[in-house]
């Protein structure tokens, strides 16, 4: 007897009684649970929230990974229509140079211009180097645009100038004579026109407001025009230098001699000699530096001289 009622006993207090008095009912709700029923709706309710927080969390990773692929999406669209509308511009670029290269062709054929009379090649990169002019940080790979359009702005000066060119050339003998169109000495362009890394090291691009060439000490330095010498002695930076007013705002500069053979108010002709190649100044090697000056700016002696020879 006694043992039925400890079962019972057990039993009893392996379950729970909730009771619920509603208002409007007198007799109160019962509901009985045992512990074990009350466990494992525990676990099943702990499951539930872990459950619904990791597919929270999945669900945010997913859509954050989502997200990424819609941003690179979008940045790869970008890309490309970046690079198409730099194919543009470069197509545009190279169309204009063909026009330039026709121009050009058509003044050498005015002047009686052979090409195995140009005395200059094409780019060498061991010639020596020098000048000076300002300077800024090394243009990024992701500069392309700005670069373009340097180019561009530059192309654009020089088809002025040839247009101008082809206007007065045939009609007055004076203004051909005054054009600085022949080259300045023979060797090898070791340096062009524009922004350039600097010769003397460092992490710094210079604007070159000229061109090098490169050859022996001692090579001969010709006039590249009719002109009077405005200037000849030492300049800092350029060492001797020469420099020839031609009228029609055209002034030539002849920089690095190791000698000069004019003096300030000499006329000169063109293709006659002034000065000697050299180093004098700030220069890695000896070299010609030669400016043509337009007014008060520098302008690309490309512009006025015959095409350089390709380098074998």
């Amino acid at each position: 007897m006694k043992s039925q009622k400890k079962t019972r006993s057990k039993k009893a207090s392996s379950r729970l009684t909730m009771i619920i008095i509603p208002q409007s009912v007198e007799k109160p709700l019962r509901f009985s649970i045992s512990r074990t029923a009350l466990r494992v709706m525990a676990v099943i309710a702990v499951l539930f929230v872990v459950s619904s927080v990791g597919v929270t969390l999945l669900y945010g990773i997913k859509q954050a990974d989502f997200n990424r692929l819609e941003a690179i999406k979008e940045e790869s669209q970008r890309k490309d229509e970046t690079i198409q509308l730099l194919e543009q511009q470069l197509q545009a670029i190279e169309e204009q140079r063909e026009r330039l290269a026709n121009k050009q062709a058509e003044i050498k054929k005015m002047m009686g211009i052979q090409q195995d009379e140009v005395p200059v090649t094409t780019e060498s990169s061991e010639g020596g180097k020098g000048g000076s002019g300002p300077e800024r940080e090394a243009t990024a790979a992701g500069d392309s645009f700005t670069l373009a359009q340097q180019l561009k702005n530059q192309l654009d000066l020089q088809e002025k100038e040839l247009d101008d060119l082809l206007a007065r050339v045939n009609n007055d003998t004076k203004y051909f004579r005054a054009l600085p169109n022949q080259w300045p000495c023979s060797g090898e362009i070791s340096s062009p026109y524009g922004w350039r890394d600097s010769p003397f090291g460092g992490r710094t691009e210079s604007f070159h407001d000229g061109i090098d060439i490169a050859n022996d000490v001692g090579t001969k330095i010709v006039a590249a025009a009719d002109g009077k010498v405005i200037f000849a002695g030492w300049q800092p930076v350029y060492g001797r230098t020469v420099m020839i007013d031609h009228g029609y705002g055209l002034v030539t500069k002849y920089s690095h001699n190791s000698a000069l053979l004019v003096e300030e108010g000499d006329m000169v002709t063109k293709g006659q000699v002034i000065a000697h190649m050299g180093s004098t100044g700030r220069s890695t090697g000896p070299h010609l530096h030669f400016t043509i000056f337009k007014g008060d700016e520098t302008i690309d002696p490309l512009i006025y001289l015959p095409n350089p020879q390709a380098k074998k």
